[in-house]
């Protein structure tokens, strides 16, 4: 299996500057894929996110965020760029995801509820895969500014059970950052639309390196 190099944004929040930048950073085509773990827009329609896949001249895989509108799942699939409740193969190695956030007070345009979203995980989960959610695993770069975490226990333990090489997410603007727990490496590249990225070589080991600025 040969190293994949991965660039992972989150965040985006249809930030022009985000997808200057993100489109800027794929297009020195280092890359393998890009990885979007979710939140294009903030309740906007889809048209962002078809801009995002036409102006990102690299593979793209993504699932949607609580922010986004459902119909973004089918503006990924038409792409072939999503791995929403779905698993895709690139470069040998097999990504798996489910987007959307967990249901909350605010009403979001694409909430679900915990059960579904672990038992879904759980259907399509691949051991030393990849694993792409918007919202994060319990206790890995999930902590609001509250001091609370924001992450999900069913997510957690499709992780535990599976053991992803890597494990995807965003969701969480104050919490970029990398964690190694057991022997999967869980990586919130920060938000985008504050300028912020990761790049990932992915291989015997998982080697993260953070790019752009880390104000929130």
């Amino acid at each position: 299996m040969k190293d994949l190099e991965l660039l992972v944004c989150s965040d985006l929040h249809g930030s022009a500057s985000a997808l200057d930048v993100i489109a800027k950073a794929a297009s020195t085509k280092r890359y393998d894929a890009v990885v979007v773990c979710g939140d294009f827009t903030t309740f906007g329609t889809t048209e962002f996110t078809k801009e995002f896949l036409r102006r990102v001249d690299t593979r793209v895989l993504a699932v949607p965020g609580n922010c986004d509108v459902p119909d973004t799942v089918a503006v990924l699939e038409s792409a072939d760029a999503s791995v929403h409740n779905t698993v895709v193969e690139v470069g040998g190695r097999k990504f798996f995801g489910f987007g959307g956030g967990l249901p909350s007070n605010s009403g979001m345009p694409f909430e679900v509820e915990e059960d579904i979203m672990e038992r879904s995980l759980r259907a399509i989960a691949i051991e030393d895969g990849v694993m792409v959610t918007h919202v994060p695993a319990y206790g890995m770069n999930d902590l609001l500014r509250s001091g609370h975490h924001g992450g999900s226990k069913g997510v957690l333990r499709v992780a535990n059970e599976f053991k992803p090489a890597l494990a995807l997410s965003g969701h969480v603007h104050e919490s970029q950052g990398r964690v190694l727990s057991a022997s999967t490496v869980f990586v919130n590249p920060g938000p985008a639309r504050n300028g912020t990225y990761a790049s990932i070589r992915l291989g015997e080991t998982v080697d993260v390196q953070f790019h752009g600025s880390t104000k929130h």
